[in-house]
């Protein structure tokens, strides 16, 4: 997979992607705002034992203090410390409450002692600190006094007081967030991927060739300007194979939900451009094919021809704009699906080769209607149109399924990309306010 695929995809799923990124960004916030913020002061304490002058002695009484240290540590955490801070300071808490906030160690060999206590205040930690390490010194000059009166033999001197702690504890914040929105950022990426394997939209052309065994004739993009060259592309590889001169009837029909007539008006204009007469059919009962795209669905049309017998079809031709002849789908009815598939339309069609040198029928899509089952063995080859981002596999299987039972025979396929959001506005707004009515086309 290459970096364009990989942008493509999360350009698709970019709403995935962000909603991931601000859930583990939010998770990252709420853990770092329910951590409660304490503060530690720590004082520092020699132990040292009432010895003689001589060197002698000093290394003995060092050895002493370092034997009498891991106790000392004890002591210094114990409950006889806590309970007289407590009293002291008058802290409405347990012994065994602020046994948990005090921590001491002891570097090896030295006779040294670390007292760290946690608190939520700064001052309150500070204070804590020098609480318990004052009435440690107390306690181990009771423990060493063996004789009323007599010097102690061990004492505790601090030689480093609690200072004011600046920072409070806990992990940095700006890391926490960092690591949220990193972890976002993975998690939506890989939640993008999966989705984007897992989703059955046809999303690529290649998509089609390899489950339906069929050629993909073209792909059409969405905006007008690029969507003429595709058709003159397609133009040219429908009249430049040997059977090119057989291919005087098309029908184009949608694989997806709703109808797509931009191809067959495309391939109509294109087919005109060249100096061939050119017919569109609109047999799409749906009414939003290619009389909808045209600002036709005023005109009377085929719908009105089939329910008319004898009536002549050239008072219904409108010229398009491109050069090509319209037959609107007029004013359709609950029977216009049913007259559609009776005996009138292969006369229609007849009467339309016989004049035209191309003949473009656009029916409903498969599912929702059985003119291209009907139609499309009548025709010289019909094309299936599956509409990117909307038309799912599955779907396209089924129809092409369905046509193939019929005996359709299938030209290819061509895959169209939807128009631009802007224009599909544009299309309707022209839509509503169209009033012009099509010029007829003169009889033959």
């Amino acid at each position: 997979m290459s970096l364009s695929d990989i942008g493509r995809i999360v350009l698709r799923r970019w709403l995935i992607v962000l909603a991931t990124i601000l859930a583990c960004t939010g998770l990252a916030a709420a853990y770092v705002w329910s951590i409660p913020t304490t503060y530690t002061a720590t004082t520092r304490l020699y132990v040292s034992m009432a010895t003689g002058t001589s060197v002698n002695d000093s290394y003995q009484g060092g050895l002493a203090s370092q034997q009498r240290i891991t106790s000392y540590s004890h002591v210094a955490g114990g409950v006889a410390v806590a309970e007289r801070v407590i009293a002291d300071l008058g802290l409405p808490t347990s012994p065994q409450e602020l046994q948990s906030k005090i921590s001491v160690t002891f570097p090896p060999a030295s006779a040294l002692l670390d007292v760290a206590v946690t608190d939520s205040s700064p001052d309150g930690a500070r204070l804590l600190a020098d609480n318990v390490a004052a009435h440690f010194r107390k306690l181990v000059g009771e423990i060493e006094t063996t004789t009323v009166g007599a010097a102690p033999a061990a004492e505790a001197t601090v030689i480093d007081p609690a200072q004011l702690p600046t920072a409070p504890n806990g992990p940095p914040v700006l890391r926490l967030l960092a690591i949220g929105l990193l972890a976002g950022i993975g998690l939506g990426g890989l939640a993008a991927f999966l989705l984007d394997r897992l989703d059955p939209r046809v999303r690529r052309p290649e998509q089609l060739t390899g489950a339906l065994s069929m050629p993909v004739l073209a792909s059409v993009p969405g905006n007008d300007a690029d969507a003429r060259w595709a058709f003159r592309r397609l133009r040219a590889r429908l009249m430049s194979g040997n059977d090119a001169p057989e291919l005087a009837t098309l029908l184009f029909t949608s694989a997806s939900r709703h109808s797509v007539p931009m191809v067959a008006t495309g391939l109509a204009g294109a087919l005109a451009g060249t100096g061939r007469d050119v017919v569109l059919v609109d047999a799409d009962v749906s009414s939003t094919g290619a009389t909808a795209r045209l600002d036709m669905l005023s005109v009377p049309g085929l719908a009105d021809w089939l329910r008319t017998p004898g009536s002549p079809v050239d008072d219904l031709l409108r010229m398009a704009p491109e050069g090509y002849v319209v037959l609107p789908l007029g004013a359709a009815d609950e029977r216009t699906p049913d007259l559609i598939d009776s005996a009138r339309m292969p006369d229609l069609l007849s009467q339309l080769q016989a004049r035209f040198d191309h003949v473009v029928l656009d029916t409903a899509p498969v599912r929702a209607d059985t003119a291209a089952i009907t139609l499309g063995p009548r025709c010289a080859a019909t094309v299936v149109v599956a509409e990117l981002e909307t038309s799912s596999l599955p779907e396209v299987r089924a129809a092409v399924g369905s046509l193939r039972e019929a005996g359709v025979p299938l030209l290819g396929a061509i895959v169209a990309a939807r128009p631009p959001r802007r224009q599909r506005r544009q299309e309707h707004r022209g839509r509503s306010a169209s009033v012009t009515r099509p010029s007829l086309v003169p009889s033959a």
